[in-house]
Formats: C-alpha cells, sequence, structure tokens
C-alpha cells in the first residue's frame, strides 16, 4: 500500500536553481566531477543524501537533470567511459556551452535580460543571474540607459500548493492533498501534476486523477490541506510525462470550458476597485474577464461590493448577495 509522506515545509529550491547549480558545479570543475562529489555538492541532492534516499533513486534525479539539460542544449557525459564507475567523471562538453559564433544581443536585449535578473531578486539564484550577466558585459556588451527603472517584476502567489505542485510537476511525482468542492464537501485527491494555469488571477492545476482515471482541473485556492507526496517504501512514486498531445487537449479544453465563463462588471471611477484592477483615464469602466469558479469569484470580488455593479452573469450579483446575507445572518 502506498505510503504518504506527511511532513510538509515550503521548498527553498526549486528544479530551476538545481540545474543551474549543476551546470556552474560542472563549468568550474575543469576535470569534471564524479558523482558522488555531484550529490555532496549540490544543495538539493545533498540533502536527498542527508534524508537517506537511496541510491537507485538519486541516479534518476541525476539522468533527468541530464535530459533537461540536454534538451536546453547543454550536453553532460561521462569523460573516459573506460574508467570504473565510482571513478567516471561528467563534465559538460565545450561546444554545448559556448557563446554561438556572431551572435550579439542589442543594448535593449541586454537591458531586458537585466530585467530578468532582478526578478529573482528575492530568490537565491539573484547572485548565479547577475554572475551571467556580468558574462555578457565581458564580452562587450553594454545595457542600454535605464530608461525601464522601476519596473522589474516580482513573481507572486499566496496559494500555499503553488511551490510544493511545482515541485512535483518538476519531479514528476504523483501527490495527494484534500480538495473542497463548491458543495462544500472536502475530498481527498490523488494526482499526477502536469501544469499549472493561471485563469484571470485564479491559479488551477492540470493534472491527471489517479483515483478517477482521467483528467482533471483544481483550483488551488480550494486545496485545504498540504501537499504532500504519495510513497511506496519510502521511494517517491513517479510517472512519465504526458503526452504532448494529451497535454495540449487538456489545455485546449480548458480554454473552451473558461471562454464559455466571462464576467462583465462595471467599476466606480477612482474607487478602490478601480486602482486595484489597475483602470486608468483611457479604458472603459466596464470591465470583462474570465473566470473558473463563480463563488470563489464571488468572493473576492465582495470585498468591492461598493466599487462594482455586476453586469453578468446574473448568478454571479446573486452569489455576491448571497454571501452578505449569509454573513448577516450568521451575527443576528
Amino acid at each position: 500500500m502506498a505510503k504518504i509522506r506527511t511532513t510538509w515545509q515550503p521548498y527553498k529550491t526549486d528544479k530551476s536553481e538545481r540545474l543551474l547549480q549543476l551546470t556552474t558545479a560542472l563549468l568550474f570543475a575543469e576535470r569534471g566531477l564524479t558523482k558522488r562529489e555531484l550529490y555532496y555538492s549540490i544543495t538539493e541532492y545533498r540533502a536527498d543524501v542527508a534524508d537517506k534516499k537511496s541510491e537507485p533513486s538519486l541516479n534518476r534525479k541525476f539522468e533527468r537533470d541530464k535530459s533537461d539539460l540536454r534538451d536546453s542544449g547543454i550536453l553532460v557525459q561521462i569523460s573516459n567511459p573506460q574508467d570504473a564507475p565510482e571513478e567516471q567523471r561528467y563534465v559538460i562538453t565545450s561546444d554545448s556551452f559556448v557563446w554561438p559564433a556572431k551572435t550579439s544581443l542589442s543594448p535593449h536585449q541586454l537591458q531586458l535580460l537585466n530585467l530578468a535578473s532582478q526578478a529573482w531578486s528575492m530568490a537565491s539564484l539573484s547572485s548565479e543571474v547577475n554572475q551571467g550577466l556580468i558574462k555578457l558585459r565581458s564580452l562587450g556588451l553594454q545595457p542600454a540607459e535605464a530608461d525601464l527603472v522601476g519596473l522589474a517584476p516580482k513573481f507572486k502567489t499566496h496559494e500555499p500548493a503553488f511551490m510544493p505542485l511545482n515541485k512535483a510537476i518538476d519531479e514528476r511525482y504523483e501527490v495527494t492533498f484534500n480538495y473542497r468542492r463548491q458543495d462544500e464537501q472536502v475530498k481527498p485527491r490523488r494526482v499526477q501534476p502536469w501544469q499549472l494555469q493561471n485563469i484571470s488571477g485564479q491559479w488551477l492545476l492540470v493534472c491527471f486523477d489517479v483515483d478517477k482515471k482521467e483528467v482533471r482541473n483544481f483550483l488551488l485556492k480550494r486545496i485545504v490541506s498540504k501537499v504532500t507526496a504519495v510513497q511506496l517504501d519510502h521511494e517517491l512514486i513517479n510517472f512519465e510525462a504526458p503526452d504532448a498531445t494529451e497535454l495540449q487537449s487538456a489545455i485546449e479544453d480548458l480554454a473552451t470550458h473558461t471562454a464559455k465563463q466571462v464576467a462583465t462588471i462595471k467599476v466606480n471611477k477612482d474607487s478602490s476597485a478601480w486602482f486595484h484592477f489597475h483602470l486608468d483615464e483611457k479604458q472603459d469602466t466596464e470591465l470583462n474577464f474570465e473566470y473558473m469558479d463563480l463563488n470563489l469569484l464571488a468572493e473576492e470580488l465582495s470585498v468591492f461590493a461598493l466599487d462594482i455593479k455586476v453586469l453578468s452573469p446574473r448568478e454571479l450579483d446573486e452569489a455576491i448577495r448571497a454571501g452578505f446575507e449569509k454573513v448577516a445572518s450568521d451575527h443576528a
């Protein structure tokens, strides 16, 4: 019987950071590195060793990382296949990690790279990304004038399930969580997570439901427990990446579904809602957007009830009204 890992904590690293650390380690190790050296030098590998993960499990993760790097054009291979397995050293081939001949970046393109690095400013990748920009500058490239100062984005989500699901998608392992349906019933779900999507601010998971044996979508806001990895004999239960056609079909079905669910509201000018939705003088006061869950949308819009008027659908206006009536009844 599958065993469920009960401990959970926010992940401090993600796959992109691990791949960057792996690439950096191999580039700076002139003679290459053995698996043992890699497992004790890469943060997440080292954590797996400390958790007493089995060698086959470590090797599978390493092979997946090599495959992902290869897909990015970075080839990791054994320097001398004739060496004993424990002595074999891994290197990045020089021709797979060089600045393409006759390739140059314009000042504007370099500026966009600089903005991208600033977007990581709250993450542990910032120093490595900045080192990359320093290398670009060493090639004689100069950034454009700082006319976009202050525009560097920060990518945030307030959903606790986001990071563990994102990690499970990267590592392709099954997870379980409790899900609150629209009828308020809470049901356990066991899924193979495929992709995270954002529909007008509502994050959802596209996945394969193991118990239902079908592709499903789950809103992260309705996940009411910690996301836990499914294990069997202390090993994660991995799954094959979904077929590209199957994943595309699932996303197209989702797009078709959401295209039919459009809300229209009228926003009072210069109100809290006006600024919340980033409207300006040139925009109309009517706002249209797609949604996945009408009740969740009603909860979110109820904060701006005095600043907006729901034009459609009628059910959205009724849901907002019902929410206030319930609050009044509960406190009567």
